[in-house]
């Protein structure tokens, strides 16, 4: 059962509700023969119809009174979506223009431009699960996986405040990842890597983050947020000797990226424009079917039982208004 109440002591007045049925609506008035007064059927089923709504009035205040209510419950639905996980770079170039500079009034900084590009892809998307993971020299938990969207933009907000420090992106990966240990798999698994910038991964990383992407089975996309005549995810080494993940990481980054099991999309982004429309892109891509659990909320039922008692109290006074006086 659902059901509960806020005052269940209340509960114990119910048997005023058998009231109506030791007395009567109407004023009793002496007749001279019990022949002047034969009650046919349509007159009996009247009479318990009043009885019934003056026990109804009664009960229904009643358990209004008493607090009535349906419990919190968690309801399993189906709907189309994916399970997505946004791990952002918050490093201090995300503070900088894609032209590398100080935003001004005319120009956005990359964290800004990503911020409302990924808000309103959430807004959008109703039926989605949402984590966020924030990362720089060390990882952060920002917020984990769920379907309420209050939480997730606030949390997506939380770029406004200025990166520090440097990009590590291993552990952020590796931070993203950890969110689905415990999460059932139950539609697609999406990691949203948003970075201008990369860093070289030891053999040690590169072993973890291959071993986890196929225990959990989680597709990678990478929005590089490239820098205006900064290296890129396609650049070609100009020499051999430039050829090395210390010189060209992002280049490197992205051939570790493609050597996973797992689906992997990249995209290299130089203005808002485009960062929208790889948004626009991932959306079509991950409509998955998706099974999730929603809670919804307790939900008070008094004002029903105070609306049924009113009409049923409005009934009787119609019907008392009818009473031929003698």
């Amino acid at each position: 059962m659902n059901l509960a109440f806020s005052q269940p002591w209340l509960l114990l007045l119910l048997p005023l509700c058998l009231l109506p049925y030791f007395s009567s609506l109407f004023e009793r008035q002496a007749t001279p023969t019990i022949a002047l007064i034969t009650a046919d059927t349509v007159t009996i089923w009247l009479n318990r119809l009043i009885h019934l709504f003056a026990a109804m009035a009664i009960g229904s205040i009643i358990l209004g009174l008493a607090g009535i209510h349906l419990l919190e419950q968690t309801v399993t639905r189906t709907g189309s979506g994916a399970h997505i996980v946004f791990v952002l770079d918050r490093s201090a170039s995300m503070n900088e223009t894609f032209g590398g500079e100080t935003p001004d009034e005319d120009e956005q900084s990359k964290a800004k431009a990503a911020r409302r590009i990924l808000s309103n892809f959430v807004t959008n998307r109703p039926h989605d699960l949402f984590g966020v993971a924030g990362f720089s020299t060390q990882p952060f938990y920002i917020s984990p996986l769920t379907e309420h969207k209050t939480a997730i933009q606030a949390a997506i907000n939380s770029m406004e405040t200025p990166g520090l420090a440097f990009t590590n992106v291993a552990k952020g990966l590796g931070m993203g990842l950890s969110y689905f240990k415990a999460q059932p798999h139950t539609g697609s698994r999406v990691i949203v890597l948003v970075s201008d910038g990369a860093a070289t991964l030891d053999h040690r990383a590169q072993k973890t983050l291959r071993e986890w992407f196929e225990r959990y089975r989680v597709s990678l996309y990478w929005f590089f947020l490239r820098t205006e005549n900064g290296q890129g995810i396609y650049s070609e080494p100009e020499s051999n000797r430039d050829d090395n993940p210390r010189v060209m990481p992002e280049r490197y980054l992205h051939k570790f990226f493609n050597s996973l099991s797992v689906p992997y999309h990249a995209y290299e982004v130089d203005t808002p424009e485009s960062l929208q429309a790889a948004i626009h892109e991932l959306d079509e891509l991950e409509s998955l079917p998706l099974v999730y659990q929603e809670k919804i909320p307790r939900q008070p039922l008094a004002p029903v039982f105070y609306f049924i008692a009113l009409l049923c109290t409005l009934l009787l006074v119609a019907v008392k208004s009818l009473e031929k006086k003698a």
